[in-house]
């Protein structure tokens, strides 16, 4: 069952960037949950009860009607579809009556369409909690989990602008990693964070629980987005890190020159020093899109070690194969 947290804090990292990215504290006092860096909290969405209410008054229902979701689950049809149902996908079987983007704008094209509380129920898709990667350390905050959340859909939506401040109303469960996070093999050992995006959610928690804890001091972030001046997450924050020697940076602003510019080029430019760290026993993290970017650091990191290390294509394909299997190489992507 999740739990009940309150957002203490909101605020948008980035004002002048045409995508909205915000900084959210949720509380985490007096809840049983103790995370560690790389973990991730599950949030549930609730639907705009303004949406909830037009699909009432489509249907010509009072929302009182007890209907039986997944699992033989009973609720009243208001609370099923403010707190069950993905009402942002339109059900398979009516699709082929009107091209709508959501079930308002389906029963805006299409208010013919009579369907009873339980037979809408049935259709409906159910509303998923979403993923995001805890961006502090316990260590660092205490009873806090930081996160770095980027609008684009219900979740984030809902997180962003729809939840109130400071009320225990935002539903939350704790997913812990599996291999994603600091062990103490590495507490001695070079780190390398390739973290674009909001991919730096993890790392700016592995960075708060290594300087808290006096590990040790060779750190390295990939760090890249559109545009410097508006979207360099954590600006101030990670220049006094590097100020403190505490931290080795490197940035990739894509849209900031005609050429663009992404993390893996950034890594074939600092090509030898990223060898020497490997060479060291260094750590390596990748987090952010499994798409584009992670198979693209792939590709860079296979070359890097080939072309540093004289290796045969084989020989490199092995030694990446080692470094996974010795969980020097670890990604969280999506």
């Amino acid at each position: 069952m999740p739990h009940l947290a309150s957002i203490k804090e909101r605020y948008r990292l980035n004002p002048l960037s045409e995508k909205e990215t915000y900084h959210l504290v949720i509380d985490l006092q007096d809840l049983p949950i103790e995370y560690q860096v790389g973990d991730c909290l599950g949030i549930h969405p609730s639907n705009d009860p303004i949406a909830v209410e037009k699909i009432l008054a489509a249907l010509q229902a009072t929302g009182e009607e007890r209907v039986v979701g997944r699992k033989d689950a009973e609720y009243s049809f208001r609370t099923f579809l403010t707190q069950h149902a993905n009402l942002y996908r339109v059900p398979l079987k009516l699709q082929s009556l009107a091209r709508a983007k959501d079930l308002v704008e389906f029963f805006n094209q299409k208010p013919e369409v009579s369907l009873t509380p339980q037979e809408l129920t049935n259709l409906l898709a159910p509303l998923l909690p979403r993923l995001y990667s805890i961006a502090s350390s316990m260590e660092e905050v205490g009873q806090e989990a930081h996160l770095i959340v980027l609008r684009t859909g219900l979740c984030s939506t809902f997180l962003c602008h729809k939840a109130p401040l400071n009320q225990p109303v935002i539903p939350i469960y704790h997913h812990k990693t599996r291999h994603f996070t600091l062990t103490p093999e590495t507490h001695s050992k070079p780190i390398i964070m390739i973290g674009p995006g909001t991919g730096i959610a993890p790392f700016r928690g592995f960075l708060q629980e290594r300087i808290t804890q006096n590990h040790s001091k060779k750190n390295w972030l990939f760090f890249g987005e559109r545009n410097q001046n508006a979207d360099f997450y954590y600006q101030q924050e990670l220049q006094q890190l590097v100020k403190k020697e505490l931290l080795h940076l490197d940035l990739a602003f894509s849209r900031d020159q005609e050429e663009k510019e992404y993390v893996q080029h950034k890594m074939l430019a600092e090509s030898s020093k990223l060898w020497q760290w490997l060479q060291e026993g260094a750590y390596l993290y990748v987090c952010g899109d499994a798409k584009v970017m992670a198979k693209d650091v792939d590709a860079a990191l296979h070359q890097i070690i080939q072309s540093e290390s004289q290796m045969s294509q084989s020989d490199t394909k092995t030694y990446i194969k080692n470094l996974k299997l010795e969980k020097r190489y670890l990604r969280d992507v999506y």
